[in-house]
């Protein structure tokens, strides 16, 4: 005969996969309490733990006086959640009992524990404890295949919503290259037409110095030089600007000529609002491959676990789940599968 001892430990032994799937509030809760406990000085964690322990004590005594009134409850679910609460009273620590009454009542709890098991398990016999023992997982399990199908779907559309995203990145950037293109043969063109303008000022300085002759030759040589100079730097800088503006396409250089001040703004604007959708999509796509990596994590920790989930389809898990689902309504009855169920996720949040 299975012995309470043997099933609380395979209660205790799961896999832990289903706590792979638990949210991460529980776990910031935690943290906050953790924190506050730190808080208070060695005497308040003390009596905070002692309550605790006698709250618990209290809690599992009245559990186990309903399930005993419970005449209508089937022998089979009554020996589940007497594991469920033996493997509480398993994990509290004794030591944080320091008055005799609390560790007698202790004490008293255990041996109850035990005596309500031996009795329920004569009557269900060695054939329902061996069912018992089958499905004492089954719960958790059913639980985390139905995240882990969730969060395998979730990462496919993810994964398709990425493709999309990186399609219109792509297309962003050519849009933003030509653009680019575009704004760089404007500034080309501009740059020469202004080097232009100024040979021409040049131009007009060295000819003033040339009429200059007649009044003063100083001065006459001063502004001609200047002209000069002025003259060399502009014909090198047309000759520059020249170079760069003939490098671009033919097409794309008459479509420029033809621009008057609101085209060369448009063409301005046109490059601003590409680079901002450019990187709005190259942001949005480093958020999903975020996301992604996070469910991936996930998943990979569950298939670490479960490694026969890796390669199965969801229409096996799915006849899977309803396998251990039927498995459970028939040995504990509809009602007390969904008590098994209520319970686990009560457990989860401990």
């Amino acid at each position: 005969m299975i012995s309470l001892k043997q099933l609380t430990q395979l209660a205790a032994s799961s896999t832990g996969v289903w706590q792979v799937f638990q949210p991460d509030g529980s776990k910031s809760v935690g943290a906050e309490a953790a924190g506050a406990t730190a808080a208070v000085d060695a005497k308040e964690r003390a009596e905070l733990q002692l309550r605790r322990a006698r709250n618990l004590l209290w809690e599992l005594s009245s559990r186990l006086k309903s399930l005993a009134d419970e005449a209508s409850a089937s022998p089979a679910i009554r020996a589940r959640m007497l594991v469920d609460n033996a493997l509480k009273l398993e994990g509290l620590d004794a030591r944080m009992l320091a008055a005799r009454d609390d560790k007698n009542r202790y004490a008293q709890l255990i041996r109850e524990y035990q005596s309500a098991f031996d009795s329920l398990s004569l009557n269900l016999g060695d054939e329902s404890m061996r069912t018992l023992s089958d499905t004492v997982h089954y719960p958790e399990r059913i639980y985390s295949l139905g995240e882990f199908v969730k969060l395998r779907r979730e990462k496919a559309g993810l994964e398709s919503r990425a493709m999309g995203i990186e399609k219109k990145v792509e297309e962003a950037r050519e849009e933003f290259a030509q653009a680019e293109n575009e704004h760089a043969c404007v500034e080309a063109f501009l740059r020469t037409r202004k080097a232009q303008k100024g040979s021409a000022i040049a131009l007009g300085v060295a000819l003033l110095g040339m009429v200059l002759l007649n009044v003063s030759l100083i001065i006459a040589a001063a502004v001609g030089v200047l002209g000069l100079v002025l003259l060399i730097l502009g014909l090198l800088s047309w000759l520059a600007s020249g170079v760069a503006f003939a490098a671009f396409d033919e097409e794309l250089k008459r479509k420029v000529t033809g621009f008057k001040e609101e085209g060369f703004l448009a063409v301005s604007q046109r490059l601003r609002k590409a680079q901002e959708t450019m990187r709005g999509l190259e942001v949005r796509l480093e958020e999903i491959r975020k996301e992604l990596r996070a469910l991936v994590a996930t998943l990979g920790q569950a298939t670490e676990l479960e490694r026969s989930w890796k390669p199965m389809t969801d229409l096996e898990v799915d006849n899977l789940t309803q396998k251990m689902t039927e498995s459970c309504k028939q040995f504990f009855g509809e009602p007390g599968a969904r008590l098994i169920f209520q319970n686990k996720k009560e457990l989860a949040l401990l």
